[in-house]
């Protein structure tokens, strides 16, 4: 694929898969990786950035620097880029500069428009974006969670969510946890790449509860042997079945002794939300490391108007 740089842009204004979808279902490919500049916090923005050029020097992938900025309906299109202030470009030029000096194909600019979501979605579809990389929420900030959250429902592209503790760097260790799902292949990849780079250690974790049935115990295995098998690292990976009252509360707890948490986001559909994406979310709030959530691009959904 050619290379095309990113330049200063003017915008305007799912499928589901079907119960029983292959539980490790999902794969980290593509050759273009994007990241918005959604949060402003520079360990959130570092951390971002990092774990960006970490995969991106994993499926040597060129790496795009977005930072999106709102145009208020009252500013005339020609006057758009009067609407950065200094420390937008500060900021744009900052990431430039760490992410070049982590992996080699970096470009970036400014995206205009009048809607954040719709203008980093039409960036994704009209530079034939692989992979999203977005930073986590704060729960004090409701307007940019939702900014976070429309953009990673909707993308058609794989996303990866940064969440957790902030300090991304050392990683001689990763969690996985593996609880089914057509985002469990993504998660993996995400983990095998990265411990691939770090040359890091995986423990991929199932969680049961503890008076769990035989046909239970035997899903939990097929789980973990399907992600061990898939990272091909037999030398640095090993799986675990865990035995406990409450999922959330033993991923929480077991992430402590990791610097790197994988995931794989919840399932598509309001259902499945209420029930799975507790988990999801409680892991992202309370993680006592970095935790990445992984989507892949199966689940997206047209996004509404308004």
């Amino acid at each position: 694929m050619d290379f095309t740089p990113f330049t200063a842009t003017w915008l305007g204004d799912g499928r589901d898969l079907p119960d029983g979808t292959a539980h490790i279902a999902g794969e980290l490919t593509g050759e273009r990786i994007l990241v918005p500049l959604l949060a402003r916090e520079a360990p959130a923005v570092t951390d971002q950035i990092e774990i960006a050029a970490t995969l991106a020097r994993a499926t040597d992938a060129s790496l795009h620097i977005t930072n999106p900025i709102r145009v208020p309906e009252q500013t005339p299109m020609e006057f758009r880029e009067q609407v950065a202030t200094d420390d937008d470009h500060e900021l744009l030029d900052w990431a430039l500069n760490q992410a070049s000096a982590l992996t080699s194909r970096v470009d970036g600019g400014f995206l205009y428009s009048r809607r954040i979501v719709k203008g980093v979605l039409r960036t994704i579809a009209t530079h034939d974006v692989d992979t999203l990389v977005l930073p986590g929420s704060s729960p004090k900030d409701l307007l940019r969670r939702k900014v976070t959250e429309q953009i990673a429902a909707h993308a058609e592209c794989d996303v990866v969510v940064v969440n957790g503790r902030s300090g991304y760097g050392e990683v001689p260790s990763i969690l996985l946890p593996i609880a089914g799902g057509p985002h469990s292949g993504l998660a993996t990849d995400v983990a095998r790449q990265i411990a691939e780079d770090c040359d890091a250690w995986i423990d991929i974790l199932h969680v049961v509860e503890e008076d769990a049935p035989d046909r239970r115990r035997d899903a939990a295995e097929e789980y973990v042997d399907a992600a061990y098998e898939r990272i091909e690292r037999p030398e640095t990976t090993t799986t675990w079945i865990l035995e406990a009252a409450d999922t959330v509360e033993a991923i929480i707890e077991q992430s402590r002794y990791y610097p790197l948490t994988v995931i794989g986001a919840p399932t598509k559909g309001s259902l499945r939300q209420f029930i799975y994406g507790s988990t999801n979310r409680s892991v992202r709030a309370n993680a006592r490391s970095v935790v990445l959530s992984a989507q892949n691009d199966h689940t997206a959904g047209p996004l509404a108007d308004g």
